[in-house]
């Protein structure tokens, strides 16, 4: 197990918060899981702009061809 609560770690030789379990304290676990929230939230507004964009494009698309495809002189 590593020991190394509020002083220099065995791993990394920072200041951390490995406790006698191995687990992070000061609320690490909590960013991690936020960071994980955040990365997802942004994913998944680029996924809903980038489906719009495509959308865009394929109504341009069809409004060209009906253009091209009309029998005006």
């Amino acid at each position: 197990m590593i020991q190394c609560a509020g002083m220099r770690c065995v791993d990394t030789g920072k200041t951390c918060g490995h406790t006698s379990e191995g687990t992070a304290r000061d609320g690490r676990l909590g960013q991690t899981m936020l960071e994980y929230v955040v990365v997802l939230v942004v994913f998944l507004g680029l996924t809903a702009v980038l489906s719009l964009l495509l959308y865009a494009i394929r109504q341009n698309g069809v409004r060209v061809l009906d253009l091209v495809s009309s029998e005006y002189p």
